[in-house]
């Protein structure tokens, strides 16, 4: 593969700042999928999470808007386990982006799977954006184009992107753990920095903190001192008795 050019760098850049600046985590995932149909650009995106055993699965969000009036549940639900992207993913360790072309063979264009998408949601094209999951689950983002297919410039854009989508899933598990207490907001604590100071609540240390949430130990040091400004303190016993005190984090450090 080629080098992303200037302009696809600065597409890249630009998304890992609205992901780091966005002050709503609820707005994260959707202004994701909403970047990643203009930035490919492809006709449609959803994020999906199948539990594979089960064999069942939701569209979380996606773009364009109409696509939340289409049957998208029950597509999944009764075609999963024969397409041959969330086939791959499901019985692989694989979380390589991966196109509908590379891997599917005349049984699946001529399948009545194939045939159904096609007519509900107009799916030709196909391209997969794996998430980290858990095993037995496949999360991941999958974009759509009619007409053509998708150049190698395309599959460098999503390694990328797929590397920012596993960091704010890991900042979302984090966040959604904890309960529901004081507003961040109101001291100007980002979710990035509440994610850290969740972490820093557990005991855990920077090098554990940035392996949890898939950025490095120098990020998470500059995180950690900016909570501690916002906080007005100067180490971490402090930060984390104001926090508390503040009702921001759990009086007692939460079990791991």
């Amino acid at each position: 593969m080629t080098a992303l050019s200037g302009h696809d760098a600065k597409l890249i850049h630009n998304l890992a700042k609205d992901i780091l600046t966005e002050p709503e985590p609820v707005r994260v995932w959707p202004l994701l999928i909403e970047r990643l149909t203009t930035d490919l650009p492809v006709d449609l995106a959803v994020l999906i999470d199948l539990d594979w055993n089960a064999s069942t699965g939701h569209a979380l969000t996606g773009k364009p808007d109409w696509l939340h009036q289409a049957p998208l549940d029950a597509l999944i639900n009764a075609h999963m386990r024969v397409h041959p992207l969330l086939r791959h993913y499901a019985h692989t360790a694989d979380r390589t982006p991966l196109t509908l072309d590379e891997i599917a063979d005349d049984r699946w264009w001529k399948s009545e799977a194939y045939r159904a998408g096609k007519s509900a949601i107009g799916i030709d094209r196909q391209l997969a954006l794996p998430l980290s999951s858990r095993t037995g689950q496949v999360r991941g983002v999958i974009m759509s184009r009619s007409g053509y297919g998708f150049t190698d410039r395309d599959l460098e854009y999503a390694d990328l992107a797929r590397s920012l989508l596993d960091a704010v899933s890991a900042h979302e598990s984090v966040i959604l753990g904890v309960p529901k207490l004081g507003d961040p907001a109101e001291y100007g604590i980002t979710a990035r920095e509440m994610a850290v100071l969740t972490l820093l609540n557990k005991g855990l240390t920077a090098y554990a903190i940035g392996s949890r949430l898939q950025i490095t130990e120098k990020t998470v040091v500059k995180h950690k001192e900016n909570i501690y400004k916002k906080l007005r303190a100067h180490d971490r016993v402090t930060a984390l008795n104001r926090a508390r005190a503040l009702g921001l984090i759990s009086p007692d450090p939460p079990a791991d």
